[in-house]
Order: structure tokens, then sequence, then C-alpha cells
């Protein structure tokens, strides 16, 4: 069996700390931002990419109409969450483009280890027993176990 070897990266404690420090400051520019529930995301009227035209258009032509406009609708601050929203999208995928690279990685990382594991794992099952590996090899087996659902038998048809 032969290592694999997906991705090689060193990330110290000072790293981390360093890079959630980042988070954190990116986190406090950000002022204004909230956090959703569910249940509150479920409920809002989404603005999607069919959707987005209808909503440009309908505050261009309430700008071009303002005496049709009821005193209570504040048409400026509409404009500024459009502009506001415009300006986000492109640091949201930035963004989503580097969770996925830090997901992947993660997912590399642990890959690497995994194979590892599994080829000292077979080597200590191999020769465990005169090493005094036996405890060891008898907790990683767990991971090795496989798990049988009980099939449910079919209730007995009635008799008719």
């Amino acid at each position: 069996m032969q290592q694999q070897n997906l991705i090689s990266m060193a990330v110290s404690k000072e790293l981390q700390t360093s890079l959630l420090y980042q988070v954190e400051q990116f986190k406090q520019q950000l002022v204004g931002r909230i956090s959703l529930t569910t249940e509150e995301r479920r409920s809002l009227t989404m603005m999607g990419p069919k959707s987005e035209n209808f909503a440009r258009l309908a505050l261009v032509s309430m700008k071009q109409n303002a005496h049709l406009i009821p005193r209570g609708i504040d048409l400026d601050a509409a404009f500024a969450d459009l502009e506001a929203r415009d300006n986000l999208i492109p640091v949201l995928k930035a963004l989503q483009s580097l969770v996925e690279e830090i997901e992947d990685t993660v997912a590399a990382l642990g890959s690497d280890v995994m194979v590892v594991a599994n080829i000292g794992y077979g080597l200590m099952k191999a020769t465990g027993g005169g090493a005094g590996l036996d405890e060891a090899v008898r907790e990683m087996s767990y991971r090795h176990k496989k798990t049988f659902k009980k099939k449910e038998k079919p209730e007995a048809e009635s008799a008719e």
C-alpha cells in the first residue's frame, strides 16, 4: 500500500490565531450585518436572479414618479440597500470560493491522514500480538466494524 500525499502544508497555532483575528477584523468592518434564524430566512421575500430586474425597474419607476409614492416609503433607503447588496455580492462570492478551498484542503489533509492510519492499522493488526498492540488494535477495530440493520420481516398477510 502506498502513502497518499494530496497536500502538504503547515498551519501553526500562530497562523491559526492570526487567521481568526483577521476573520474577526473582517466581521467588525461589516457594521450592521445580521444573523437570521432558519425560520426568519424562510419568511423573507427573496430577491433572486429572476426578480432582480423587477426590483430595479420598480425602484427606478418609483423614483421617476415620486409624486405617486406614499410618504411612508423610504425610497432612498431602498436604493441604499440595493447598492449595499450589489457591493456585497462580489465579497460573498470571493468568501464562498475561499470557504470551498478551505473545505477541500481540510478534506485532503484528513484523507492523507486516514490513508496512513489505515496502513498503520493493517500493519499493527498483522503484527500486533507479539508487539503488545492488542489493545490499540481492538480500539481501532471499532472504525472498521460493520453494522447490519435488521431487516423488518414483512407482516403476514391477513387471510381474507
